[in-house]
Formats: C-alpha cells, sequence, structure tokens
C-alpha cells in the first residue's frame, strides 16, 4: 500500500511540475513585459498595505463677502449664478480641509441693524461655497449681526444643513467656546474663533446666542481646555486695523492663544494681508486679506492671501505654501498663484 502511494506521488509530482513549466513559457514567452504588470497589478492589495496620510493638507483664506457689490455684479454679469465667482478655484478640492472667514449672515430673516455697511448674503450661496470646497468657516467677526440674532441663528442653522462647519459663534456660550472638530487621517483638528472689533451686543451668553469675543476673561483657559482633546489646535481672530500692518494688540493675543496649547493662529478683518511670523516654530497668520470681497478701488484690497501647509498630530507645520488670489472687475476670482519665495 506505502509502495503504490509512493508510486502515485512521483506521477502526480512530475505532472505538476511539466504544468508548471509549461505555464511559466507560456506566460514570459507570449506576453510582454506591461501585459504581466498588469496581471500583477490586478492581484489583490492586502487591507494592511493601504496607508493612512500622517498629516493633513490645510488651506486657509480670507473674508468671503457675497453681498453689495458683490450681489450687483453677479445679477448682472453672470445672469444671478454666483458658481461664476469660484469656477476658476480648485485649490480647496486638493486638501483636507479648507477654512475662509464668513464676513456677515446667510439669510432672508431679520432686518437691518442701522450701519449702512451691513451685509447679508443669499442662502443660495451656501451649496455654491460647498461644491468649491469650503469646510469650515470663521463666524465671530463684527458684521454677523448686521441683521439681528435673528438672521444670525438663522445662519448657523443654514451653514449645518448645507454641510459646512464653523467655529467662534453658537446657540450659547457653551456651544461656542466648544471647539469644532474635524477628524481625517486619525488627526482630530479643531477650531476656536474670536473676533477683537465686536460687536460685543451679539457676544454669547449662558442662554444667548453670539459669538466669542477675545476680551472673554476665560479665553486662555478656553484654549487650554480645548488643546485637551484635540491633536491640532487652530485660533482665529478678527481683529487690527483696516488696511494697516499688524498692532501690537495682534501679536499680544496671537502669542497668548499659542502660549495657551493653539498650534496654529489664523487672522482677518484688516482687509489687506498681513505678514507671517513663526514664534516658537507655530505659524501666525495675521491677516489672509480679502478672498472675495466688494473693494475695488485698491490692489491690495483685491488681492488675498491663501496659505496652504501640512499638519501633523503632534501639531509640527511643515511646508508652508502662500498664493495671491486674484478679483478681477466683476469680483470673481480670476487666478490663485504661488508666490514667489
Amino acid at each position: 500500500m506505502k509502495k503504490t502511494f509512493f508510486i502515485t506521488f512521483i506521477i502526480l509530482g512530475s505532472g505538476l511540475s511539466i504544468y508548471w513549466n509549461f505555464l511559466s513559457n507560456f506566460i514570459f514567452t507570449n506576453t510582454s513585459s506591461n501585459q504581466v504588470a498588469s496581471v500583477a497589478t490586478a492581484l489583490p492589495i492586502a487591507k494592511d498595505e493601504v496607508k493612512i496620510p500622517d498629516r493633513v493638507v490645510i488651506t486657509f483664506a480670507g473674508d468671503v463677502m457675497l453681498d453689495r457689490g458683490v450681489k450687483s455684479s453677479v445679477k448682472n454679469n453672470f445672469l444671478g449664478d454666483y458658481n461664476e465667482l469660484f469656477k476658476n478655484v480648485d485649490i480647496f478640492k486638493n486638501d483636507d480641509i479648507s477654512f475662509v472667514n464668513l464676513e456677515g449672515p446667510v439669510s432672508d430673516l431679520g432686518y437691518n441693524v442701522g450701519s449702512k455697511y451691513s451685509f447679508r448674503m443669499d442662502p443660495k450661496v451656501i451649496p455654491i461655497l460647498k461644491d468649491t470646497g469650503i469646510d469650515i468657516v470663521s463666524f465671530s467677526n463684527n458684521h454677523v449681526g448686521d441683521y439681528t440674532v435673528k438672521a444670525f441663528t438663522d445662519t448657523l442653522k443654514r451653514l449645518n444643513d448645507g454641510g459646512i462647519l464653523y467655529a467662534g459663534g453658537g446657540n450659547n456660550y457653551t456651544e461656542a467656546t466648544k471647539p469644532t472638530i474635524i477628524e481625517k487621517n486619525n488627526i482630530k483638528t479643531c477650531f476656536l474663533a474670536y473676533s477683537d472689533v465686536g460687536p460685543d451686543w451679539i457676544k454669547a451668553g449662558e442662554e444667548k446666542p453670539g459669538i466669542l469675543i477675545a476680551s472673554d476673561p476665560k479665553f486662555a483657559l478656553t484654549i487650554i481646555d480645548a488643546k485637551r482633546n484635540c491633536d491640532v489646535l487652530i485660533v482665529s481672530f478678527h481683529w487690527g486695523d483696516e488696511y494697516k500692518p499688524h498692532t501690537k494688540r495682534q501679536a499680544k493675543l496671537a502669542h497668548l492663544a499659542l502660549d495657551s496649547g493653539a498650534d496654529i493662529v489664523v487672522g482677518h478683518h484688516p482687509h489687506v494681508p498681513q505678514d507671517i511670523e513663526i514664534y516658537k516654530g507655530k505659524p501666525i497668520m495675521y491677516s489672509l486679506g480679502n478672498f472675495l470681497f466688494d473693494q475695488s478701488w485698491s490692489k491690495p484690497t483685491m488681492q488675498g492671501l491663501v496659505v496652504q501647509m501640512k499638519v501633523y498630530k503632534d501639531g509640527t507645520v511643515k511646508d508652508i505654501n502662500e498664493y495671491t488670489s486674484q478679483q478681477n472687475k466683476f469680483f470673481q476670482i480670476e487666478s490663485i498663484t504661488e508666490k514667489v519665495k
């Protein structure tokens, strides 16, 4: 019995060897190297070979205001289609997180509180901002209350329903001070936003909707607490003097934020780009200027600073790339070009 089994094994083994030689000769003599490579790449890849990036790419841009002259231009030049303003913008689709400042409410509620510089944007712009690639906005600035608290809270709801996150505002103080978290690539990136130019009447209270104010006595403590639950903490400010270089007040607030645990500071409001400072290895973008605004009376107000960077789980920032966004006479973003260093 053992002898029969041994003979059978030899015969089968020989047959398998002949078959394998034949198959190998056929593949390598009748198939080009490219075709063989295609066969190889068609094989299934083990799940543990798919690597998740160890960083997030974040893009920061300036003020976005789609009322007044911008609204008129869209009506007169683009048949009411706000998409035309952003048709040349693709930088937000080449990153993990995109952040801008939303300069005013997006609502059809409320009434003008009295300033001739009051803004209220058409609600139909929210899906357009989303399609452009914007993930999160700062909603703590001097124009969020231009059409009363009713328009403010309506904007929060519309942003939420439209899939755009916000920081710096809430239906109460607890909500406003809670950092907004975006978790990608196993990294928790968090956002807080403050206004240092008011309006104080719309600052959040325990049972009152509103925004965070930089003069809040719990400012540093809020940042310290936020960092405990975040890998990367970004603090945004609406601050400074319009059309001027950054102030000592801006530097003081930025340094305090970073010393309290923030990893990145980004600023808006001056309507012109300001400088970038590296403080203890961490970036401060004092002002990104206007990304889309109707201030056509000067070149600096028609150009914005767009900054893209890689951020790692430990808060380390690398590869800070600066771009210039350029609006044309129709307030359309005509180009975004990398700055020559």
